[in-house]
């Protein structure tokens, strides 16, 4: 134990994801082999000992590395809220309760050396890989905006994002395909800002609630059309008009984003005035 090295998330990126965690798996290793040698004498007593603690092993490594992926995307995020399910923290539960049990029930050691043995590798889990986030990662909120609001607002307009670039494959054209590159760089660039800065979530609200989301699904609805050989070139330089005008709104969203602290605080006000209007103060 006195080995063993403190858990950092800010390291968690330097090793390989799909190894992490699997030193739990091998933890019911011996006990897989002591299962199949078990097995071959058909002592049954053993067998539904050690089946057991081996499924108790291989649960709380499942659990873990759950609770992995999950770190993982909050880790790498800039705005998350911390998550609801403590995954490493049941895990770690799990995976005591099963040291307990293999030292109590198949080695027979006595009660307190089994419950010392569990509370080790509950130390020895929390050193090594930590329990799960619990803070939110949402920075100063003003008046007016939720963390909520930002995340599910953020959240949502990445996807569209992500449908407008799968659209944009399936587009042969190139003066298309380089128009929606334009628009989903720039989005992503609102996307940051507002990921760096979420109080500037009430200057880019609409934006991401209608114009994003609209732009997506007309460009799906295009992309299916065009697909279909019922686009004309009508339809298509409107097409093209809609991407370009577009992309002027987000560079205008952009300019209002880089807009002084002044305005900010005019709109917490007003924000604030029909708050206690509504409150009847």
């Amino acid at each position: 134990m006195a080995k063993a090295k403190r858990y950092n998330p800010e390291e968690d990126g330097s090793k390989p994801f799909f190894i992490k965690g699997v030193m739990l798996y091998i933890l019911a290793l011996p006990l897989i082999i002591a299962l199949f040698f078990a097995l071959l004498k058909g002592t049954s007593g053993s067998i539904l000992t050690l089946g057991i603690a081996t499924v108790l092993y291989l649960l709380g490594a499942t659990i873990a590395r759950r609770g992995f992926l999950i770190e993982r995307s909050y880790n790498k995020s800039l705005l998350a809220k911390a998550p609801k399910q403590k995954y490493k923290t049941i895990s770690a539960i799990v995976l005591a309760f099963a040291t307990f049990y293999t030292s109590f029930f198949t080695t027979n050691n006595g009660l307190i050396l089994s419950i010392v043995l569990g509370i080790v590798l509950m130390i020895g889990f929390y050193l090594y890989y930590g329990f799960d986030p619990v803070k939110d990662k949402v920075g100063e909120l003003g008046i007016g905006v939720t963390a909520e609001e930002v995340i599910e607002i953020t959240n949502r307009a990445k996807k569209s994002v992500e449908k407008l670039k799968k659209v944009r494959q399936r587009i042969k054209d190139p003066e298309v395909q380089n128009m929606i590159d334009s628009v989903t760089k720039e989005t992503e660039d609102v996307i940051e800002a507002i990921e760096k800065d979420p109080n500037d979530l009430s200057r880019a609200r609409k934006f991401f609630n209608v114009y994003l989301h609209r732009t997506e699904q007309i460009s799906q609805e295009y992309l299916k059309n065009l697909e279909h050989d019922n686009i004309d070139e009508t339809l298509k330089e409107n097409f093209k008009g809609l991407l370009t005008s577009v992309t002027q709104t987000i560079a205008e969203q952009k300019v209002r984003l880089n807009e002084d602290d002044i305005t900010r605080l005019d709109i917490q006000i007003e924000a604030l005035n029909k708050q206690l209007k509504s409150e009847g103060v």
